[in-house]
């Protein structure tokens, strides 16, 4: 399995920069794409997310989209601007199946907590943090940055676009949360000052300007709480309790779309929205948290909250835990885990009735303090996602939408559409568009809430009815070279790990060489037949091999696995033998190398060009050969490493050459190309 492995700070940084220096897409997100705020300058789509300002209601969920910087980069190029980390927890040795997305119709997966190890996770998250500062400074959405004023908080200032919340998730229980691994973890999002310094350390003087900026050391002021779908509210409320008053941490807890009941779910699921192959898997009603107890819970969080000062929320919802019914993940799966589409109405219902609850519960106590704020996730798309904002809730986050054709490009649509609902309403403020979706009534947001639940549970296109239809496939299969190049592969990744490069088009014929007496001897060839200019590569640090890219591929056989896959630096490629890849770069004053992996054997190709002519050396396990461009029909044995009789593969000779020239030497940036200056 691969295990993702962060870039630095500095080849992000400069592959950002130089594809907003050439005016088209940053990280292959399209400019048309990027979200510049509001049409009208005075309609404000900001809201607040535990008393801190954010520019917008939108953010990616917990999950892949929120693992690395680079995904956080292109979330906030597409408009989110409040970001659910990734789930952090104390083990950080899983071993997750792959695949472990199925993105089919509905969604599924098999993930858990972070992939990285913890220290891993803390760096990227400061990284993410502080490439959007530099990123806000360097106006490459050519909106001003804040001023030091405008960067200042006092709590009652309107949201400016720029301004962006992350909030940490972390879990599974309390003793885990107790350790000093996630102390430090959690102390080091609230002051990451060394980190900050570490990272600024490794940015060299051709981003000076952007390396000496201020950076507020307090990343992250909020927490959302993960646990167990079998976790007892009495650990919950534990681990509630110990991040405000150990951490001062503002506190949401996850719901689990189970509270609704075995009865009310199951009619929901199966009756009303057909879904009858999905099974919810039995343990989850018994043993994970009942509707009264998570009421009169957050009760009591959000009274220790009050007191402390702090804001507590309820989120809505985490995922449904079903049988695994299908052959997508590995047989050793007995359940899976259930988002989009179907989740929708059964988390409105369920966010609905709690507040309905705890409202009726805080009466019936006399309780006066502040009623915990809802946050949702659960199959929001650009035809839902105004709704859900009408509701109050803040943040409205998705992961399942993003995971389709279009990736985080999709989010812009979710914000144009709350946009158009604003300007219909007359609101310029979010807080002014819930009132008026209510007619001004007081309660706005429960008001709208219950009809919206209501609306969605009637809805049908979250039944499976529509919900069925499956990415389409041509009689086709992939290769290294030449595929139909829609790019769907591109934007699904949510870790951005494939990316395009460009090679000639047109026939190369060649031969074969074969070792005799010390000689080399032409035998058998062919022609390598390059029919397109545009060509796709998978960049190994990101790829976890998650699935999503094959799914929507048109062509079989996934291009994770059949597109050259690359890696960042010769070591890596050394140390993920015995599989294929590649590595490629500058590795003395005017000599390029690739070192290749093909079939299991290695070859390495040298390309130097600090004299009159270039000269070309090819390593193979049969001998090493040097060539001259001008005489390629001339090879120099320069080493025989087989027996008479061993071939010397001239294809992948040129196979090696064409890939060195296409990633190195694209007119579009990529992370091969931007480890130099």
């Amino acid at each position: 399995m691969r295990e993702l492995i962060p870039l630095p700070i500095a080849t992000l940084l400069r592959r950002i920069l130089r594809d907003a220096a050439a005016g088209g897409p940053v990280l292959d997100l399209p400019t048309a794409r990027f979200w510049r705020g509001a049409a009208d300058p005075s309609r404000n789509l900001g809201v607040r997310c535990c008393s801190h300002p954010a520019g917008s209601p939108l953010g990616p969920a917990a999950g892949p989209h929120t693992q690395m910087a680079q995904n956080i980069v292109l979330g906030w190029l597409g408009g989110c601007r409040i970001f659910e980390l990734k789930t952090v927890q104390v083990n950080d040795r899983l071993v997750i199946p792959r695949p472990c997305i199925d993105m089919t119709n509905v969604g599924y997966n098999v993930e858990f907590s972070q992939e990285l190890r913890v220290q891993q996770s803390l760096e990227e998250y400061v990284k993410a943090w502080m490439l959007l500062r530099m990123l806000e400074h360097a106006e490459i959405l050519s909106v001003p940055a804040r001023s030091a004023d405008q960067r200042t908080d006092d709590g009652l200032r309107a949201p400016h676009f720029h301004d962006v919340v992350f909030d940490l998730s972390c879990g599974y229980d309390l003793a885990g949360l107790q350790t000093p691994v996630m102390r430090d973890f959690i102390g080091g999002l609230l002051d990451a000052t060394p980190v900050i310094e570490k990272l600024r350390s490794e940015l060299p003087d051709e981003f000076g300007a952007l390396r000496d900026l201020d950076f507020d050391p307090c990343v992250s002021r909020s927490v959302t709480l993960s646990t167990f779908h079998n976790c007892p509210p009495s650990e919950i409320e534990g681990m509630a309790l110990h991040l405000m008053r150990e951490h001062g941490l503002h506190v949401v807890v996850k719901m689990n779309p189970t509270m609704l009941g075995r009865g009310r779910l199951n009619e929901l699921l199966r009756e009303n929205l057909g879904y009858t192959d999905v099974t919810v898997h039995d343990e989850a009603f018994d043993a994970g948290l009942q509707f009264d107890d998570a009421v009169s819970m957050m009760a009591r969080v959000t009274a220790a909250g009050h007191e402390l000062g702090l804001h507590t929320g309820a989120k809505f919802t985490n995922t449904l835990e079903v049988v695994n019914h299908r052959s997508f993940f590995p047989a050793t799966e007995q359940v899976m885990y259930l988002s989009g589409a179907p989740l929708h109405p059964i988390a409105m219902e369920l966010a609905w009735r709690f507040n309905e609850a705890f409202a009726k519960h805080q009466l019936g106590t006399g309780a006066d303090q502040a009623p915990p704020t809802l946050s949702f996730s659960a199959g929001i798309d650009k035809h839902n996602f105004t709704d859900c904002v009408a509701c109050g809730f803040v943040p409205v986050t998705v992961c399942t939408d993003l995971l389709k054709p279009g990736g985080y490009g999709r989010a812009l649509d979710y914000l144009a559409s709350l946009e158009t609902a604003m300007i219909g309403t007359g609101a310029q403020t979010i807080n002014e568009f819930i009132a008026h979706r209510a007619d001004g009534q007081p309660n706005a947001a429960a008001i709208n809430l219950a009809q919206t639940a209501a609306e969605a549970i009637a809805d049908s296109r979250y039944s499976r009815a529509r919900n069925a239809v499956v990415p389409p496939r041509i009689d086709s299969h992939l290769w290294l070279f030449d595929c139909i190049t829609c790019d769907k592969c591109i934007p699904v990744c949510p870790n951005h790990a494939n990316f395009t490069f460009e090679v000639p088009r047109g026939d190369i014929p060649y031969h074969n060489l074969s070792l005799k007496d010390g000689t080399l001897v032409p035998t058998d060839g062919g022609v390598l037949r390059i029919t397109r200019l545009h060509q796709i590569a998978n960049f190994a640090p990101f790829c976890n091999e998650c699935g999503n890219c094959d799914t929507f591929c048109p062509e079989y056989g996934g291009p994770f696995i059949e597109k050259p896959t690359f890696y960042a630096t010769e070591e890596q490629w050394r140390e993920a033998a015995p599989r294929d890849g590649f590595w490629a770069g500058g590795v003395e004053p005017q000599t390029e190398m690739i070192c290749g992996r093909i079939q299991g054997k290695d070859y390495t190709l040298r390309i130097r060009t600090n004299g009159a002519q270039p000269t070309l050396s090819f390593n193979c396990p049969a001998a090493i050969l040097e060539i001259d461009p001008t005489k390629p029909e001339e090879p120099r044995l320069i080493e025989q490493r087989e027996s008479d009789g061993g071939l010397i593969e001239v294809n992948i000779m040129l196979t090696l050459q064409l890939l060195l020239r296409g990633v190195l030497h694209s007119p579009r940036a990529n992370y091969i190309n931007s480890t130099v200056p």
